[in-house]
């Protein structure tokens, strides 16, 4: 089965969301509406086939797609 692959917002978005940042915080830090943020995290949710935020983070970071994003978060 073929999944659709997370975009460079979700992927951003998603960098924040290991980080621990609620979606407030990164509507802010990202310059977005909270409800955009919202939209983001049921996007990757639905993409990483995860139930939570914590479950999207660990499927994320056992395929190696969090792996650039935290290092860009980290040098911020």
């Amino acid at each position: 089965m073929k999944q659709d692959p997370l975009t460079r917002r979700e992927e951003e978005i998603l960098g924040h969301m290991m980080m621990g940042l609620s979606n407030k915080r990164i509507a802010s830090q990202l310059a977005v509406a909270v409800g955009t943020v919202k939209t983001h995290v049921k996007s990757i949710l639905l993409k990483l086939d995860a139930a939570s935020r914590t479950e999207a983070v660990a499927i994320a970071q056992r395929r190696g797609i969090l792996q650039q994003e935290s290092e860009c978060l980290i040098n911020r």
